[in-house]
């Protein structure tokens, strides 16, 4: 079996370079903290979490002493071709972020001659031109923990002479001279704002240094900048003058951020920038001046697309219990800087086993920073995007499982009167009617307040037809009905409908046919205006291989998720694509040691299912984690094409911890083993389910 499968594991290697499992990666071991502990830190306070727009182009984040938020930014445009108006502002909040003061200005950019300065053999060949090189604007931070000082450098490609210093906790600014060495090529490194703030040190015999990420950018153009390299500046005289580092291992990287762990070490992650794969890391045993131990890390991902890189965020929560980093960028499995995620670390960036999504769409650079303790502050994390938007939550929200996408399968009909078919509303309300029209859709909805507007949004569907008809009663009223992207937007709208009862009533469409959407996510809006009422909507021509329950929508149906070893209900990419009668839980069981989420029965008295996504079976032997309760659990498994192979014996009594499914008739997995299969999973009573195991991947 290992040589048969050769070359499909060749082409998984190959998927593998560009996408990431969010799990626990094998060649690294499993964080200190234990299920115990990571309950305590979500008990610590209640989940709290919050996004919303900002106007910035390009930004830092930093907490003053006193625990006023800082939102440094960039007005205008941050490429260096364009720098002659920008100028440098902050926004503060001395309310822990629940509200904030106008842009503060800062000071406008400075003209630097960089020829003058002697900062290294920089030819002013690169990137923009010397000319523009020459404006220097908004560099990255740090606090003087020691004097309360908050530093803000200035920078172009090169460092400026100068930064502006307050020391009222960011109410006011003044522009001060400093000094920069020269590092072993010559060049004096710069601290700009696509690294992370600086940090403090804590620990060693150097208690007390200023350490700042930087970099070196070399006659910065694209062709050649495989030339430049990350390091860090240091500073022993409260941040009048700053030291480079010896250059990061490593030519080709980027933008940095580092992080003192509790044993003195230095952690420093970088961007790849002109190299494509995961981030690189290295570590310091002197403080920040020399760099060991260079290593790409398998579960951070660059940020697409990954011939470029992209700027990550990273931060230490101040605890004593133990090294919690986290970690910001782009998720890895959708295309362009998107999605962005924040993953945790517990052992000091040995492993990354939790992840949760702070906002989908567009999202660039990120920066990150934590409240200070004693403040309005204190517990929160703030995130910074390079497009347009902030966010603030804290740990009992980042490691509480988050609701899983659900996507339901292809349907001939989508009722209000099945549980999973309805997503949200707004001044609308469940109705139930007898009219025998309607007996195999008796449930509706109907406005609130017929005198104000309304509507109902389905949950997300691959859109199985372009024939699409709706049920509905509007004698005096109308119903509009809308299909929407994942984003909010509104794709296609119909025309209106009216009439009393009228069943699968065919819609018409605006502007376009529906032809180009089918297969694709979206959700169906339906705005209803007076007395309308709204049952369901129909589609013609839905092809359903036979029981094919597992069908994914033919938008992605090529989509495969790699064999490992665990497949977990809270996992990103996820592992679960639509369920029905069941809700996702917390688990709350030290038996369960590793496991954060789950799910039940919501009415006990119905069957309850659970379809996944397409996995690519890793072994001859599958195991379950689960507890019938009262109830059961059976599984039915799945080819390619959607057509069934297999049912298991059912599955009942106390819980089961990776329990060996056994199947009907004797049937066997391993003529199935490294072909795509997916799961239906039927669970009766008080059932939960928690995980699927695989203990010997078939390459093993």
């Amino acid at each position: 079996m290992k040589y048969k499968y050769l070359k499909f594991i060749s082409t998984l290697a190959a998927f593998l370079t560009i996408y990431v499992n969010s799990h626990g990666n094998e060649q690294f071991k499993k964080p200190d903290f234990s299920f115990s502990d990571i309950e305590r830190i979500k008990s610590e306070k209640e989940p709290s979490f919050k996004v919303w727009d900002e106007d910035n182009v390009y930004g830092v984040l930093d907490v003053a002493m006193d625990g006023t938020v800082l939102m440094f930014s960039l007005q205008g445009e941050p490429h260096p071709d364009k720098r002659k108006k920008s100028k440098i502002f902050v926004k503060r909040s001395e309310d822990g972020g629940e509200t904030w003061s106008d842009h503060q200005l800062i000071g406008k950019r400075i003209d630097l001659d960089w020829k003058a300065l002697g900062i290294g053999p920089y030819d002013g060949s690169g990137w923009g031109k010397d000319k523009h090189h020459a404006h220097a604007t908004l560099g990255t931070s740090i606090i003087d923990e020691s004097t309360g000082e908050i530093m803000l450098f200035i920078t172009a490609l090169y460092p400026a002479p100068y930064m502006y210093k307050s020391r009222d906790h960011g109410k006011t600014w003044k522009l001060e001279k400093i000094k920069f060495g020269k590092d072993v090529n010559g060049f004096m490194p710069i601290p700009n704002a696509a690294c992370d703030s600086g940090i403090n040190l804590k620990h060693g015999p150097n208690k007390g240094r200023l350490l700042v990420p930087s970099r070196v950018m070399p006659n910065y153009n694209k062709h050649e900048e495989s030339k430049g390299y990350t390091n860090a500046v240091y500073s022993d005289d409260h941040g009048k003058t700053w030291i480079p580092s010896e250059p990061f291992p490593l030519d080709g990287t980027g933008e940095s951020g580092l992080v003192e762990l509790n044993d003195g070490t230095i952690y420093i992650n970088s961007r790849t920038h002109t190299r494509k794969g995961n981030r690189w890391v290295a570590y310091s045993d002197d403080s920040g001046e020399t760099w060991r131990d260079l290593r790409q890390d398998d579960e951070l991902f660059d940020g697409p697309p990954d011939v470029y890189g992209c700027k990550a965020g990273l931060i230490r929560l101040s605890r004593d219990d133990g090294d919690i980093l986290l970690f910001s960028s782009p998720t890895p499995d959708v295309g362009g800087r998107q999605n962005i995620r924040v993953w945790v670390s517990f052992d000091g960036g040995k492993s990354w086993p939790h992840n949760r999504l702070i906002k989908k769409g567009p999202g660039n650079y990120t920066w990150m920073t934590e409240g200070r303790k004693g403040t309005p502050s204190e517990g929160y994390i703030y995130l910074l995007s390079g497009k347009d938007w902030m966010a603030r939550f804290n740990m009992a929200w980042l490691l509480t499982p988050p609701e899983p996408e659900i996507l339901l399968g292809k349907r001939p009909r989508y009722r209000f009167s099945d549980s999973d078919f309805y997503g949200s509303s707004e001044n609308a309300k469940l109705i139930s009617t007898s009219e025998p029209k309607l007996k195999g859709s008796p449930k509706g909805y109907q406005l609130d307040d017929k005198n104000d507007d309304g509507f109902i949004l389905s949950r997300k569907i691959a859109l199985p037809s372009a024939e699409m008809k709706v049920s509905f009663h509007a004698p005096h009223g109308k119903v509009y009905v809308e299909l929407v992207d994942e984003a909010g937007s509104r794709l296609r709208d119909a025309t209106p409908l009216s009439g009393s009862y009228k069943i699968d009533s065919s819609l018409v469409w605006q502007d376009e046919n529906i032809n180009n959407l089918v297969g694709k996510k979206i959700f169906v809006k339906f705005v209803l205006e007076g007395d309308a009422q709204v049952f369901d909507v129909s589609f013609d021509g839905v092809n359903l291989l036979s029981e094919n329950i597992a069908s994914i929508g033919p938008s992605d149906d090529q989509f495969v998720l790699p064999p490992r070893n665990d497949y977990l209900m809270d996992q990103v990419p996820a592992f679960v694509r639509s369920y029905q009668n069941l809700s996702p839980f917390s688990i709350k069981d030290a038996n369960l040691k590793g496991l954060f989420s789950g799910y039940r029965v919501e009415n006990v008295s119905k069957v309850a299912e659970l379809t996944s996504r397409k996995i690519s079976l890793p072994g001859e032997e599958m195991k379950i984690t689960c507890d019938p309760g009262n109830g059961s659990v059976k599984i039915a498994l799945y080819n390619e094409e959607g057509k069934i192979l297999a049912n298991s014996e059912t599955i009942s009594g106390n819980i089961k911890i990776r329990e060996v499914i056994k199947w009907a008739k004797d049937f066997k997995l391993a003529k199935h083993v490294s072909k795509p299969v997916s799961l239906k999973f039927e669970l009766k009573g008080n059932a939960k389910i928690y995980s699927i195991r695989f203990d010997d991947l078939f390459w093993d």
